[in-house]
């Protein structure tokens, strides 16, 4: 309860800067789901996984930087002959800062952030992603594409991963 307080906390202060600014213009809530890539030390005993997540964004009005607060999940299977490797997940709660490109028909986004993870046998740890997004407008809600590389400061073994998602924001 008090991890959900902090991550609360982060997005109010993220969030402040945009309501000083005269109010948020566009706020989002959305979901995405895709394929989970594990690199470095992972990638060694675990195959492909995937992910999902649940998203809130906010852009303030006539910016082209927003803020996001998500709630993440990924999961890998062992691979096969990986000896005794068994399957990993993580969840987190994560803060990013968006910024958008303005002037196309479809508007690319980096994105980057911060967050609280929980990871299979390493408890909380803080972590840390960073990628690229395309969003799609359309009628009535926005489809978006991105790629992100998440990595989360564990004790033991690296926990490095390559999420690829597709969502859809209202």
């Amino acid at each position: 309860m008090k991890r959900l307080r902090t991550v609360a906390a982060l997005l109010v202060c993220c969030a402040a800067p945009a309501l000083a600014q005269g109010g948020l213009s566009a706020g989002h809530l959305g979901a995405a789901f895709g394929v989970s890539f594990p690199t470095g030390q992972l990638a060694h005993a675990h195959a492909s996984g995937f992910h999902l997540a649940g998203l809130a964004e906010y852009e303030a009005p006539g910016q082209d930087m927003g803020v996001r607060g998500e709630l993440f999940y990924e999961r890998f299977g062992a691979k096969a002959g990986a000896g005794g490797a068994r399957a990993v997940q993580a969840g987190a709660a994560i803060v990013d800062a968006v910024y958008h490109f303005q002037g196309t028909s479809f508007h690319p986004y980096l994105i980057g952030g911060m967050g609280l993870y929980r990871v299979t046998g390493d408890g909380s740890r803080p972590g840390f992603n960073a990628g690229a997004g395309i969003r799609i407008p359309l009628s009535g809600m926005t489809a978006f594409f991105e790629a992100r590389l998440h990595k989360v400061l564990t004790d033991g073994s690296s926990y490095l991963t390559l999420p690829v998602s597709f969502g859809l924001s209202f």
